[in-house]
């Protein structure tokens, strides 16, 4: 029941966010670094990351990472693993550390002010430390074999 009702909850933010989005975009609004508004997903080895970036003063920055999973009937469902909220100073610049799990982390960047909202959303997908490892020990020349 307590996942029907997140569901239900996240799905109307989502569409709530979606559509404030469309009618105004918060100005200066911009990641600069930890995530890249240009890739809908990236891979890592690191379990944090640093995302930064600009907005007017007083905008509020919020930043969800969710896990997904998939229901009994199928549908793929989220659960929020962490939310970070931080208010952009004077200096225009916001920086967030961002713990990730090992798996398929689905992040959203949502800056309000005012009645204006812009979101950015990617999936990070943090490898494990041992595949980092195997990873740096193999050799790879080109044209030939790693093995």
């Amino acid at each position: 029941m307590r996942k029907l009702i997140f569901t239900a909850i996240f799905f109307v933010t989502v569409f709530f966010v979606s559509s404030v989005c469309v009618n105004a975009e918060v100005q200066g609004f911009k990641i600069t670094s930890g995530i890249s508004a240009d890739k809908s997903s990236e891979i890592t080895f690191d379990s944090v990351k640093v995302i930064s970036g600009t907005a007017a003063k007083g905008t509020d920055i919020s930043i969800t990472v969710y896990e997904p999973y998939t229901a009994a009937d199928g549908s793929v469902q989220y659960t929020v693993l962490r939310n970070y909220a931080v208010t952009v100073g004077n200096t225009g610049i916001f920086s967030q550390s961002v713990s990730l799990k090992e798996g398929k982390n689905y992040v959203v960047v949502v800056a309000k002010n005012g009645d204006s909202s812009s979101e950015v959303r990617t999936t990070i997908n943090r490898k494990n430390k041992i595949l980092q490892t195997m990873l740096s020990q193999s050799i790879a020349l080109p044209g030939g074999s790693a093995w």
